[in-house]
């Protein structure tokens, strides 16, 4: 018996693939449509919406001891190098619960390994790097020069990470009314940080030997001389009791 050869429809087979194809397409398509649909409102919103950027400003900060440029008489003037840098750190911390700031001590002890603490010559490559060692996001640094009844101060904000300039500010006032302009730039740092800053009450009754003897008082302290440091922190307040508040934020006298 012979066999008929059996013919296939090649172009219904071609159709009836096509239709599956289709039909797989379709159902994928309804699954994937009932997932986004089953999916929750806050989801679908932060996907269709861009994401609010923060403030990436650094708040953990240090202030470097400043730099002594005073032509006339700086030997006189120099202990204010350290002097400075403690009324912004002790401004900036009790005015401004944003801002992290570091312990002079720590800095100091740093400022000694990398051979600082006499030259008080700081440049932005050594800032950062004393930043990054002291795990500071961003670092105060700069220079003042004290000429006849002026003075005039300079300051950087650096952020550590990137080496970027945050700020550059000059302040420019009476000599004996140092602690005033120590708080005038400290108010510039903080609005440049974007933090709150309020300034103390009490204003100095403008004697700049009373920032000589507080500064001194430091260099004493870090000598571990306490007895030498009491009595020149005592001779501060006697001139400008404005000073009390920043000797009371001093450690290491008790």
């Amino acid at each position: 018996m012979n066999m008929l050869p059996v013919k296939f429809n090649t172009k219904d087979s071609i159709m009836n693939r096509f239709s599956i194809s289709a039909l797989m397409i379709v159902f994928a398509l309804m699954i994937h449509l009932a997932g986004c649909a089953g999916a929750p409102r806050e989801d679908i919103k932060a996907k269709d919406e861009p994401g609010i950027i923060a403030d990436q400003t650094p708040k953990t900060m240090a202030v470097l001891p400043f730099e002594n440029n005073s032509v006339t008489d700086p030997d006189r003037y120099a202990p204010l190098s350290k002097g400075l840098s403690a009324m912004l750190t002790t401004d900036l911390k009790n005015s401004s619960a944003s801002l992290q700031l570091i312990e002079r001590d720590k800095i100091q002890a740093l400022l000694k390994e990398i051979a600082l603490s006499q030259s008080g010559s700081v440049d932005q490559s050594t800032a950062v790097k004393a930043g990054k060692i002291l795990g500071a996001q961003s670092i105060v640094f700069g220079s003042f020069m004290v000429l006849g009844n002026q003075v005039r101060m300079d300051a950087r904000i650096i952020k550590v990470e990137t080496s970027e300039v945050i700020m550059a500010e000059s302040i420019v006032g009476e000599s004996g009314g140092i602690m005033n302009l120590a708080m005038d730039l400290a108010g510039k740092i903080a609005r440049s940080m974007k933090v709150t800053f309020k300034p103390p009450q009490v204003k100095s009754e403008v004697d700049i030997n009373a920032a000589i003897y507080f500064s001194k008082g430091l260099d004493a302290l870090d000598r571990g001389d306490k007895k030498e440091a009491k009595k020149l922190f005592s001779k501060s307040i006697q001139l400008d009791p404005a000073y009390k508040a920043q000797v009371d934020n001093v450690k290491g006298l008790d």
